[in-house]
């Protein structure tokens, strides 16, 4: 337990900015809504002139922007953007921070073993992302219910708001693998951006070339607001292939850490 507090206390405060991040940046769009939504006609116009590979890479097909739903589902393709990265930054670091700190040696000396170090580190970074998504949650809602007049579908809004949660399992998992493959990661900055937006960059090519067979490559395209919307549901094989992604790189992870050498300092 004393681990895991102090795997908290390492990363509470980039926790928490993240969560503002996501709070700011939904709430400053929110005001921006009825502007928005004045031209939307217009912008729906529009839109119809563009290239389907144009409307579909940067979210505006097959959602009505003039509507709460359509608008906050292009919204939400970069907020989970934005999740997607804290997700995969907790990933990289948590088993490669003694060896940035040199103190590695010291905690394998301890009485606890390899497998139980995992756990603890795992539970810290599942607490740490679930109280990011509760807390950005409830305050994006309270936003909405405040800034917009119209009403909105509150199944929607959660399923939109749970798929960031989602994605960033992903990425946790995908992060712990790389952890433990990479023997020394001073810094996990260009690590994290790199993989995030490789995979972004897949969804892109993948709605450009509407090749259904690489949606199964990329987290991005497993939670889509227009599915969401007309399902009021996700579709479920996405959320399955997600979730089994994110066991298999765990338990990898477990595997590789039990016989991984360690450099003493």
């Amino acid at each position: 337990m004393n681990m895991i507090r102090q795997e908290l206390k390492m990363s509470v405060k980039t926790m928490i900015g993240y969560s503002l991040s996501i709070i700011v940046v939904f709430t400053v769009f929110l005001f921006f809504f009825d502007t928005f939504k004045t031209g939307a006609i217009l912008m729906n116009t529009l839109l119809k002139n563009f290239p389907p590979e144009f409307k579909v890479a940067f979210g505006f097909s097959d959602v009505d922007l003039a509507q709460f739903s359509g608008y906050m589902s292009f919204l939400y393709s970069y907020i989970v953007l934005i999740g997607a990265v804290f997700g995969m930054k907790l990933g990289v670091s948590v088993l490669s921070e003694e060896a940035r700190v040199k103190t590695s040696d010291f905690l394998l000396s301890k009485p606890v073993k390899r497998m139980q170090i995992v756990h603890m580190k795992l539970l810290s970074v599942l607490i740490l992302i679930v109280s990011q998504n509760i807390i950005t949650f409830l305050c994006t809602l309270a936003a909405a219910v405040i800034i917009i007049d119209e009403g909105f579908s509150f199944i929607v809004f959660t399923l939109m708001s749970l798929s960031v949660l989602l994605v960033q399992l992903f990425f946790v998992g995908v992060g712990l693998f790389i952890s433990v493959i990479i023997s020394k990661i001073k810094n996990v900055t260009p690590i994290t951006l790199g993989v995030v937006f490789m995979f972004f960059i897949i969804e892109l090519v993948n709605q450009s070339l509407l090749d259904s067979k690489l949606t199964y490559l990329t987290p991005f395209s497993y939670f889509k607001g227009s599915y969401i919307i007309s399902h009021q549901a996700y579709d479920m094989k996405y959320v399955y292939l997600d979730l089994l992604i994110f066991i298999c790189f765990t338990a990898i992870t477990y595997v590789i850490y039990q016989k991984k050498d360690v450099h003493a300092v």
